[in-house]
C-alpha cells in the first residue's frame, strides 16, 4: 500500500472581487490537487462598487451574494467565517479571532478601509463608505435626519456633506441628489435637500481629463449639487466640518451653508464651518488594517512584483503567539504569497505609476492567479508569465441616467451610453457569480 501524499493547503483571505474571480476561474479538476480554504468575516460577497446606491436607498441587500450560493459548485472548498487579525509570514500562519491557520500558499484579498489622512475628527464624526453596513448606516442617518427636520424645521438636517470629489464621492452625491427628494416626499417634506461635495483639488473627478471632469461637474450642478472645489478640509466635528476655501468666497460659499470662524490661516484665507448632521467621508481609502498589523507598509498596501508576489516583507519580523523559535531564523517565502486587490500596489510599467485599485483590476488579478495555481498544481515546472493588465475602461455613474468615463485607455464617453456600458459590466459580474 502506497503512502498517501499530503495535499498542499491554499488559504484565501477575503471574499472580494479578486478571490471570488480566482475561485470561479479555477478548473474543477484543480480542486482535487489541494485543500482550498476561504476565510472571510462575512457570509456574502458584496458588490462594493454599488455601495453608494445602498447609501441613497436606491438599492438594498441585493448587492450581497451569499457565499454558500455562489460557491456551491465547489464542494471541496472550505469556507470559514472568521476575522483575520495578523499574518505571520515566517511561519506561514494566519491568526484569526477564533483560531489560527497554516498555509502552503496564501492569497491575500482583504479589501479596503477608509483613510482619514490624519484629519482631526474624521473617524469620530464622519460616516465612512467602505462596507454594506456603513452604507446602510448612512441611509439610516438620512432617514433619522428627515424625522428630526419634521420636528424642528432646522434645515441643517436637510444638508448632506460629501467629503471628497473623486470617483466614490461623485457617484454618491449624484445618487443622493436623485433619491433623497423621494424620501422627503414620502414624509410630506417639501423643503429641498442641500447637497455639498467638498474637494481640495481645483475640480472633481481628477482621474479624468479636464473635459470629462468638467462634464461631470456640470451634471452634478445640474442635479443641484453645490461643488466646493479648491476647498481643504481642516477638521470634522460634531455638527459639521471646518474648511479652508482658497477660491472666491462670494462665488462658492452660500450664506445658508456656512459660518465664518474668524480664524486666520496661511495665505490670508479664513476657516469656516459647514454645518451638517450628515457628513460622509469618501476622500480616500487604504488597504486592510491586517496589512498594517502584519507588515506596517504605507497605506496598508504591499508593493508587488509583476507576478503579484510581495517585493519585500522585511518588516514582518514578529513571531506568532504559538511560535517557539525566533521569527528571523529563516527568510520569508514571498513566492508562496499573492497580494491582490486593494492590498496590492502594482507598478504600471508604461506610466511608472501604481495602478488604481479597482474592481476590474482585482478581477483580472484573481483570474491570473487562478491560471498560475492551475498550472502549478497540474505539475508544470514552467515559470509563469508575468501579470499584464490593459484597462477595459473606467466609468463613473452620476445617478441612473448619466455617466462619464473612458473606454480602453483613451476613448472618452459620457451621457446615457456611459451608464448603459457600466450596467452591462455589473450584469456580467453577476452572471459570473451564478455560473
Amino acid at each position: 500500500m502506497q503512502p498517501q501524499i499530503s495535499k498542499p493547503t491554499i488559504l484565501l483571505l477575503g471574499a472580494g472581487y479578486a478571490n471570488i474571480a480566482l475561485l470561479k476561474s479555477l478548473p474543477k479538476s484543480t480542486y482535487t490537487h489541494a485543500h482550498f480554504t476561504l476565510i472571510t468575516d462575512s457570509s456574502a460577497h458584496c458588490e462594493s462598487v454599488l455601495l453608494h446606491e445602498v447609501a441613497s436607498g436606491y438599492r438594498g441587500s441585493e448587492i450581497l451574494h451569499p457565499l454558500t450560493a455562489i460557491l456551491s459548485s465547489i464542494p471541496s472548498l472550505e469556507i470559514i467565517q472568521d476575522r483575520v487579525q495578523t499574518i505571520y509570514t515566517h511561519e506561514k500562519r494566519v491568526l484569526c479571532a477564533n483560531g489560527s491557520y497554516d498555509y502552503d500558499t496564501l492569497i491575500v484579498g482583504l479589501g479596503f478601509r477608509s483613510d482619514s489622512f490624519g484629519i482631526a475628527g474624521v473617524e469620530k464624526h464622519a460616516l465612512p463608505l467602505t462596507s454594506f453596513t456603513q452604507a446602510r448606516a448612512i441611509y439610516e442617518r438620512i432617514c433619522e435626519n428627515l424625522n428630526h427636520y419634521a420636528r424642528t424645521q432646522d434645515t441643517a438636517y436637510l444638508r448632506v456633506v460629501v467629503c471628497g470629489g473623486g470617483f466614490s464621492g461623485c457617484e454618491l452625491v449624484a445618487t443622493l441628489a436623485q433619491e433623497l427628494p423621494k424620501l422627503a416626499r414620502q414624509r410630506g417634506i417639501q423643503e429641498p435637500f442641500e447637497l455639498i461635495c467638498v474637494e481640495a483639488l481645483p475640480n472633481v473627478l481628477p482621474m479624468f481629463s479636464k473635459t470629462l471632469a468638467q462634464k461631470g461637474r456640470t451634471y452634478l450642478e445640474k442635479l443641484g449639487v453645490i461643488v466646493r472645489s479648491s476647498c481643504r478640509i481642516l477638521a470634522c466635528e460634531e455638527g459639521g466640518i471646518i474648511v479652508q476655501d482658497s477660491s472666491s468666497p462670494q462665488a462658492q460659499n452660500p450664506e445658508s451653508t456656512t459660518q465664518n470662524s474668524g480664524a486666520d490661516l496661511e495665505g490670508g484665507n479664513t476657516s469656516e464651518k459647514i454645518t451638517s448632521f450628515c457628513v460622509i467621508w469618501t476622500a480616500g481609502v487604504q488597504g486592510s488594517e491586517v496589512i498594517a498589523h502584519s507588515f506596517g507598509t504605507p497605506k496598508s498596501r504591499v508593493q508587488t512584483t509583476p507576478y503579484l508576489h510581495p517585493k519585500s516583507l522585511e518588516s514582518a519580523l514578529k513571531p506568532s503567539p504559538e511560535s517557539k523559535t525566533s521569527c528571523q531564523s529563516a527568510p520569508i517565502d514571498t513566492e508562496s504569497i499573492f497580494i491582490l486587490g486593494d492590498c496590492s500596489a502594482l507598478l504600471d510599467p508604461n506610466s511608472n505609476r501604481f495602478y488604481p485599485p479597482t474592481a476590474q483590476m482585482a478581477i483580472a488579478q484573481g483570474r491570473y492567479v487562478a491560471g498560475v495555481l492551475a498550472s502549478k498544481l497540474a505539475g508544470s515546472t514552467s515559470a509563469p508569465a508575468p501579470f499584464t493588465y490593459a484597462p477595459q475602461g473606467t466609468i463613473c455613474s452620476l445617478g441612473s441616467r448619466y455617466g462619464v468615463g473612458l473606454l480602453g485607455a483613451s476613448f472618452q464617453i459620457s451621457g446615457v451610453a456611459a451608464i448603459a456600458i457600466k450596467r452591462a459590466s455589473e450584469w456580467r459580474w453577476r452572471f459570473k457569480l451564478k455560473h
